[in-house]
């Protein structure tokens, strides 16, 4: 069994060291008190709990002013080098967090039917980079944030960044609630022309032209169709029975599978931009930002929906 400390031994407050350091160096519990943003009040017992520990004085007190007793000024000299190495380790130790982190910007569907549930393999294999996932919906590139990766959908090529198409499983499908479809005839795609059709408000994550393109027909009148901004906003408007929306079936899969969703036709669409993953050059020799795409990369070849 350890014994106690005696009371030589035992270490003083931290926080009453500090308060007795910036009042040793501005010579005024006022001015510390000024600086640590706390009471003159606090200042000063403070440093009478520290000097009650030490059993010595540390300042003499005159009036409104003080100074360091010679006891005082040699602990001050010793305790402030050692509180400087203290901020400069701890900064150390921030940077060297700061250094793994990653930021990653994803819109909110993905994130929380794919990326998410994954993330747990990620980080047994990489237990020192912590992934930042600033889940929304706006591009990578316009964000005032500092970020290293954006997995985005129908994302275009851009100066100063590459993009890799990401194998998740690229097929849209029509889907509705079961109640809109037993009295909507609705069959080919074809017959989707005049029915409510639910859309993105970003035109480059709205896939009704290409895919009435795909089919040989022209591409309907929008204007008064309902927008949302996230798929699963669109995805619920869809089992509320509002209309039919047009999605990647593998965010999907548990919807379909217990029927609050189904699939209007088996016709798929297979957009000319899927998920993509968004890369600054910058990044590209950056070891974390390395370690998270060949991870995405993999992961998404063997997670591949089955056929």
């Amino acid at each position: 069994m350890s014994q106690p400390l005696r009371i030589s031994e035992r270490m003083p407050s931290l926080t009453a060291v500090r308060y007795f350091s910036v009042a040793a160096r501005l010579l005024s519990f006022t001015g510390a008190a000024q600086e640590l943003h706390v009471t003159q009040a606090a200042v000063s017992r403070m440093v009478q709990t520290l000097e009650q520990d030490l059993g010595v004085a540390l300042f003499q007190r005159s009036g409104k002013f003080i100074r360091l007793t010679p006891a005082g000024l040699a602990y001050y000299q010793e305790v402030s080098e050692a509180l400087a190495k203290i901020m400069q380790a701890s900064q150390t130790a921030r940077r060297s967090v700061q250094e793994e982190t990653l930021s990653l910007i994803v819109n909110t569907g993905f994130a929380i039917r794919w990326l998410v549930p994954r993330l747990p393999d990620f980080q047994r294999l990489y237990p020192h980079i912590h992934v930042d996932i600033l889940a929304s919906e706006a591009d990578a590139l316009e964000s005032q944030r500092p970020v290293h990766l954006s997995i985005r959908l129908g994302s275009q090529s851009a100066a100063g960044h590459s993009v890799t198409r990401l194998n998740v499983g690229d097929d849209f499908g029509v889907v509705c609630s079961p109640a809109l479809l037993s009295y909507k005839k609705v069959s080919t795609p074809e017959d989707l022309i005049g029915q409510p059709l639910l859309a993105h408000t970003n035109p480059t994550r709205d896939f009704w032209a290409e895919f009435f393109a795909d089919f040989g027909l022209g591409s309907p009148d929008l204007g008064q169709a309902p927008r949302f901004h996230q798929l699963l906003m669109i995805a619920e408007a869809a089992i509320s029975g509002l209309g039919f929306a047009l999605v990647p079936l593998f965010l999907f899969q548990e919807e379909l599978k217990s029927g609050r969703l189904v699939p209007v036709f088996s016709q798929t669409h297979r957009p000319r931009q899927g998920y993509c993953l968004v890369q600054s050059k910058e990044s590209e020799k950056d070891h974390k930002v390395n370690c998270f795409k060949q991870w995405l990369l993999k992961t998404a070849e063997t997670n591949m929906p089955s056929a």
